[in-house]
């Protein structure tokens, strides 16, 4: 099916994971030296999706946004409450049905975090043009897509 050979240096899903572990070691390691690891790289990124919202989030729209499982998803807003980053709320008195809210604590986490987030963005990036970066950017979100509709395929040929 693929006559090409495999290379581990040019493979590029060996590529992203190997960049997207350096990325968040580093963010991590930044993080830790300012006294904000609270949590991991990957709860840092829900709060920073959390406080952006202006719909109200619920924890079962989650399952679809990011594409973790649901027992992951449930690790993590628990560890985020515990944490004391958010809060869920009951909506309109139906104790069912809670609602995620940043806490005070929460928003002064994603400000500190997002900084460190920015600045090892801006060291990563260093001596690449914005063309550069606007041109990975477009092909990593092509990538993506492709590597979506790949597992929709894969899924379809279990069924046949």
């Amino acid at each position: 099916m693929c006559a090409k050979e495999f290379d581990q240096k040019t493979h590029i899903g060996f590529l992203c994971g190997s960049i997207g572990r350096e990325v968040k070691d580093a963010i991590n390691r930044g993080a830790s030296d300012n006294k904000m690891d609270l949590c991991t790289t990957k709860n840092g990124w829900l709060i920073g999706y959390f406080v952006r919202q202006k719909e109200p989030i619920f924890q079962k729209d989650l399952e679809k946004i990011f594409h973790f499982p649901k027992s992951t998803l449930a690790d993590m807003i628990q560890t985020l409450e515990r944490d004391g980053l958010i809060a869920k709320v009951p909506v309109d008195g139906d104790g069912r049905k809670k609602q995620i809210v940043v806490t005070d604590k929460g928003m002064e986490f994603n400000h500190l975090i997002e900084n460190q987030i920015l600045e090892v963005e801006e060291y990563v990036t260093k001596d690449i043009s914005e063309e550069e970066i606007a041109t990975v950017i477009r092909v990593l979100e092509k990538m993506q897509q492709n590597a979506r509709e790949y597992k929709s395929y894969v899924e379809l040929k279990k069924e046949d």
